[in-house]
């Protein structure tokens, strides 16, 4: 039998075979990222105007929102993950809609050069470095909080770490 053209007998397009659509695809979904995203950018517009930053000063605004949304989306994200993973809208609605619309490389970016075009390029480098640092600081804390590794253990056996090679033991 040859290949389809894509086309049903008529020359119109083949409808999607319901046995091969994705379970997170379809309008829940993105309107849980649309939901999100529209929380996230008032989130971060309230943020924004609570701490507005000269030219020449620290944006300890976008810096807040930068790290906090480091830390949720890796708390989300490993929980979806590990614990929740036939959630079909936490993961759209929280990491994709709120942290896309709460977080901004962009205006990290921008942030940047306008220091350096204005003569600040030592804060600059010091609100890159330090932000770089802090993110990565806040997403590690977010794993471990969604891991349940702040507390001792119960003895119990936890979940098993995805990140590990087959034959690699867990460190306790």
């Amino acid at each position: 039998m040859p290949e389809s053209s894509g086309t049903d007998h008529h020359g119109g397009p083949n409808p999607p075979d319901p046995r091969h659509v994705h379970p997170h695809h379809g309008p829940g979904p993105l309107a849980a990222i649309a939901v999100g995203g529209a929380l996230g950018t008032l989130a971060r517009y309230g943020v924004e105007r609570a701490a507005v930053a000269n030219a020449a000063g620290f944006p300890w605004a976008t810096f807040v929102v930068n790290v906090v949304g480091s830390f949720v989306l890796a708390l989300v994200v490993t929980l979806v993950v590990e614990r929740w993973p036939g959630d079909r809208f936490i993961r759209p609605l929280v990491a994709v809609g709120f942290c896309g619309g709460f977080t901004t490389f962009s205006t990290f970016a921008v942030e940047i050069d306008q220091r350096v075009r204005h003569g600040h390029a030592g804060t600059a480098v010091v609100y890159a470095a330090v932000s770089l640092l802090a993110g990565v600081g806040a997403a590690l804390a977010g794993i471990t909080l969604a891991r349940g590794r702040v507390r001792p253990g119960t003895g119990a056996p936890g979940p098993v770490d995805p990140d590990l090679l087959a034959g690699d033991e867990e460190s306790p």
